[in-house]
């Protein structure tokens, strides 16, 4: 074990010293950003996605509300009941080809909150989409709407974007990536090729009775939707060519199911995380993805951890997901990682 550390020690070091290299020589782009809404293959219905890319335009404050609604009252209370991003709204894109992230959300989460990532991915050349998933059944923790729609909404937001009239020339096909947190790294890790069987998650809490806040999360309707789906259909995506997981949920994937997986993954778990255990999820996933597979425990970290900090009023509102464990410094951490997160992709979906 003693001897796997070291290793492991010197590999992130190699690997955060490269993304310093790759962070420092790449140019960066002022941020645009515009909504779209996508159709629902599984309910018909439109969701919203934010969207982030380069231009040359100069950016101005912008405030949004969770369901990317802009904030009509006066500055000075949008800063407390708002999201705010420096952004030129609905402006041209930059000349150029960009690659394009797809970032998925947690259960109950909002297309916002890894918003500083974005805003880190597209001033480096990427377009980023972060769809607010339908909630479906179940708050967004299980059900068809979830285990199915999920999916298959971050395939639609490709297929949107690579048909958009002015995005759609500038993305390469052939780099094309997924960020999830939590029940968005189970999004991501379907996609990239890990069918997902509602059966393992219900063998999962069976075995391991000690992920006691994962099983009982969302209470008895929750395990008895998950029982009920079903079989899952395919949902890889074959476009998407790398991941990233935060804090991820790997309880509905079989060991066999997640040696299918074959693009490049990089796995965040959180060390103080209480609601994916990291030996029962992030470890899991590091220990049974293919070799490749980068893996970071970021020491002192929550499950929440990996959603950008919220303006005051919002926080107040979004209680535990707000919160740190005592002594973390969620800003900071935030600055590492979405470097980290520009890098990795620079290195797995190099640009032509």
């Amino acid at each position: 074990m003693k001897c796997y550390r070291r290793w492991l020690g010197l590999v992130v070091f190699g690997l955060l010293l490269g993304v310093a290299l790759t962070t420092e020589s790449a140019p960066s782009s002022n941020v645009a950003y515009r909504r779209i809404d996508v159709q629902d293959v599984v309910t018909g219905e439109l969701f919203p996605a934010a969207v982030w890319y380069p231009t040359r335009a100069a950016p101005a404050p912008l405030f949004l509300t969770g369901p990317l609604s802009q904030c009509g009252l006066p500055t000075v209370l949008c800063r407390w009941i708002a999201f705010e991003m420096p952004v030129a709204t609905n402006a041209p894109p930059a000349d150029g080809k960009f690659g394009l992230v797809v970032i998925s959300h947690g259960a109950g989460g909002l297309p916002l909150n890894h918003r500083d990532l974005a805003m880190a991915l597209a001033a480096r050349g990427y377009v980023v989409a972060a769809p607010a998933h339908p909630r479906g059944t179940n708050n967004d923790i299980s059900g068809v709407g979830v285990w199915v729609g999920r999916p298959k909404q971050v395939s639609r937001v490709i297929d949107a974007l690579l048909e958009d009239a002015e995005l759609g020339s500038h993305i390469q096909r052939d780099r094309i990536g997924v960020v999830g947190h939590s029940n968005g790294g189970y999004t991501a890790l379907a996609v990239a090729g890990a069918k997902p069987s509602p059966a393992a998650s219900v063998a999962h809490c069976r075995q391991h009775p000690d992920d006691s806040r994962f099983c009982s999360f969302g209470g008895a309707a929750t395990r008895e939707a998950t029982r009920n789906v079903g079989d899952i259909p395919d949902l890889h995506d074959s476009r998407v060519r790398a991941i990233v997981l935060m804090a991820p949920n790997a309880a509905p994937f079989t060991d066999d199911a997640l040696a299918q997986v074959a693009v490049p993954v990089r796995v965040y778990g959180a060390e103080r995380d209480d609601l994916t255990l990291v030996r029962y999820h992030a470890e899991r996933l590091a220990k049974g993805l293919p070799p490749q597979t980068e893996y970071v425990l970021v020491k002192g970290a929550g499950h929440f951890s990996f959603v950008t900090s919220f303006p005051w009023a919002l926080g107040l509102m979004a209680g535990e997901a707000a919160r740190d464990p005592e002594g973390f410094d969620r800003n900071a951490m935030h600055e590492m990682l979405n470097a980290e997160i520009v890098g990795f992709f620079d290195r797995k979906l190099p640009s032509r």
